[in-house]
């Protein structure tokens, strides 16, 4: 089969969903029976006491008691092993995800949680409840066997996917950098161009080989722009918005936040793409899930190999909550859609796909022979998704979306999402940005004052950003060559505390 003309590709990667928790309903695919349960305690017979939370289609857009299920690789481990240190050779049973949310709904100071509460874990959507996400799915390709690269938060898995390693970090540290190549690095001496897009946080930053180049990092207004203007570059990755704002409210889908957000920027994203049929019919929209977020899967997660030889704790990882692990599994599933003109229409694929897929595939298309890691190297390549031979023209241009939550609250009122309180891996992310440019701000606000309210750390993040880097980057800006300045130092630094999130 000749290789298809494809000339973009753009990756919008979500937060913290499982692939049962958004599809385990949708018929055709490997999903829920509806009778799996998990126990209170997996290792006592059900009982008044102990019972059984059977899975449902109930879930909820937003999670109002705590902040939301954990999933460091301690409690992922005993999601899937029911102890945090499984024995060599043991077997998930993938029956420790309500007994896992129990114990962080301790940490969240709800000591006595219900079990309607605890069933949140447990729930998953139906189709209707997310049409934007649901109808990309209908008329493109969902894989129901995409995994994440590490079973546990956000940054080790946002750095799989960017550099195949975490550089052996298996928990958030959002105020390390690294010097790794990564795949826009790939990109770039291939003759490529590439760019990133964010609302507030943008982790690409983390890399000091690369993170100096204004010209790769634009707002996601821009995005529009490089559409209709026709200057999308090769390889282009979105990162959704992490905190609610005075523009705009979070739409990352992590928990606690309401998921609705989220399913209107996958309309968004993929309505400008299809309005400009020049630039659709040569691309790849790729819609995939950081991690599971602590979220009910069934499927037990495969072996996979290290990247690099580095285990956790990471060389210089002075954590103490670092865990012991080996990076010699992958994370459990997470959605993914691959949206093209290329692939058929409700098709389904069952092939073992990854973060790191995404990085094989498009070397393979743009013709970039060499590996990041070990990972990658061993990771399948989904370019044979790509079957048809001319561009579909059935897609449709818009696709329905989930009315959003009307905001009553004065602007002034605690109860307005602008000032409510940053969760873990707000929190995080804020000191890790805090850091991150304190060569710029030395005299500004020490750690233990930054911003405590989401619109507020959001200023602060664009400002500091601002300040440190330089503006954004407009649309039709292009690449330029990497310079000396660009690959200087590591500067490392420490990690934040990290408790279950990202």
């Amino acid at each position: 089969m000749p290789k298809p003309d494809i000339e973009h590709f753009v990756v919008l990667m979500m937060e913290n969903r499982s692939f049962d928790h958004i599809f385990g309903y949708r018929p055709g695919v490997n999903g829920l029976k509806g009778n799996e349960s998990n126990l209170l305690n997996p290792t006592s017979p059900e009982s008044d006491t102990n019972p059984a939370f059977v899975v449902s289609n109930a879930a909820p857009y937003a999670i109002t008691t705590g902040t939301g299920p954990g999933h460091s690789i301690d409690q992922t481990n005993i999601q899937l092993f029911n102890t945090k240190t499984p024995a060599k050779g043991q077997k998930p049973t993938n029956s420790g995800f309500v007994e896992a949310y129990s114990d962080e709904m301790v940490v969240d100071k709800i000591t006595h949680p219900t079990n309607d509460e605890l069933s949140v874990v447990m729930e998953s959507f139906v189709g209707s409840r997310l049409p934007s996400l649901s109808a990309l799915a209908d008329n493109f390709c969902l894989c129901d066997n995409w995994y994440a690269e590490v079973p546990g938060p956000t940054q080790p898995n946002r750095l799989y996917m960017h550099a195949a390693t975490s550089a052996g970090y298996a928990h958030n540290v959002w105020s390390q950098q690294f010097d790794l190549v990564t795949i826009y690095e790939q990109v770039q001496n291939a003759g490529k161009t590439w760019s990133t897009y964010e609302f507030d946080s943008n982790e690409v930053r983390e890399f000091t080989r690369i993170n100096k180049q204004t010209q790769f990092f634009k707002p996601f207004a821009a995005f529009k722009g490089d559409v209709d203007g026709g200057t999308l570059p090769n390889y282009c990755f979105i990162v959704p918005r992490f905190n609610n704002a005075a523009d705009g409210m979070a739409n990352s889908e992590h928990p606690p936040e309401d998921i609705r957000y989220g399913d209107n920027l996958i309309a968004d994203v993929y309505e400008t793409l299809r309005s400009n049929n020049d630039v659709w019919t040569k691309s790849v929209l790729i819609l995939t899930y950081d991690e599971h977020g602590g979220f009910y899967d069934h499927v037990a997660p495969p072996t996979a190999v290290n990247p690099d030889g580095i285990n956790s704790p990471a060389p210089g990882d002075k954590a103490s909550y670092a865990p012991q692990f080996k990076f010699d599994r992958l994370g459990l599933r997470v959605p993914a859609v691959i949206v093209s003109p290329w692939v058929g229409k409700g098709v389904v694929d069952s092939t073992q796909l990854q973060h790191t897929s995404i990085l094989v595939t498009v070397r393979e298309i743009f013709g970039i022979p060499k590996p990041l890691t070990k990972r990658d190297a061993a990771a399948s390549s989904f370019a044979s998704l790509f079957s048809q031979a001319t561009p579909r023209t059935d897609a449709p241009l818009t696709v329905p979306r989930a009315p959003l939550p009307q905001i009553t609250a004065a602007a002034d009122d605690a109860r307005h999402p602008l000032n409510q309180s940053l969760d873990d891996t707000q929190r995080e992310i804020l000191l890790g940005v805090h850091q991150l440019t304190l060569a710029s701000d030395p005299t500004g606000p020490p750690a233990d004052e930054v911003p405590i309210t989401q619109g507020q750390a959001a200023k602060f993040i664009r400002a500091r950003f601002e300040k440190h880097f330089g503006p954004l980057a407009e649309a039709g800006a292009h690449l330029g060559p990497i310079t000396a300045e660009g690959r200087k130092g590591t500067g490392k630094s420490g990690a934040g505390r990290g408790k279950k999130r990202g």
